[in-house]
């Protein structure tokens, strides 16, 4: 049997949440959402958080080619992560396809993923976090959020 998740990151790969802040948000996201466990993960650098079993395309926000299919993707994050998977630079760099620039937090993943130095994770959370959990969460975060559901 596979795992499920559901990740909650700031849409700013780089943001650090206070870990006064952090720990309110997982004890919300726990009450509220009622899942096996709620933690918060952090990390020194951007992460990749990833939605696992989930992921069938990783396209171009401009002209919506495939960058996984062509293998650029996998190559472009080879480049740029470190010996721990940690990404300290998203810089924009040139796309295959269309020439223009974009970094690997702005392509278009089908499913949701993203880059975060501080993640939540839920297990076997029993419900999916409806409109006013995510507004909430962005009121207690004072940050947009981005939701990632995973499998593994």
């Amino acid at each position: 049997m596979s795992d499920y998740y559901i990740k909650i990151i700031p849409t700013d790969p780089y943001c650090r949440v206070p870990e006064n802040v952090a720990e309110k948000v997982r004890a919300y996201l726990e009450d509220c959402m009622v899942a096996m466990s709620a933690e918060v993960v952090v990390h020194e650098a951007p992460a990749f958080v990833d939605c696992g079993g989930y992921l069938q395309k990783i396209s171009c926000p401009f002209c919506g080619s495939d960058l996984f299919a062509e293998g650029w993707w996998t190559d472009a994050m080879n480049a740029a992560a470190d010996s721990m998977e940690l990404f300290a630079e998203l810089e924009e760099q040139e796309l295959p396809c269309c020439g223009r620039r974009a970094s690997l937090n702005d392509l278009q993943y089908d499913y949701p993923c993203g880059f975060a130095c501080t993640e939540f994770a839920l297990l076997y959370p029993r419900e999916r976090p409806r409109q006013e959990h995510i507004k909430e969460l962005e009121r207690m975060l004072g940050m947009q959020i981005r939701v990632i559901y995973a499998r593994y």
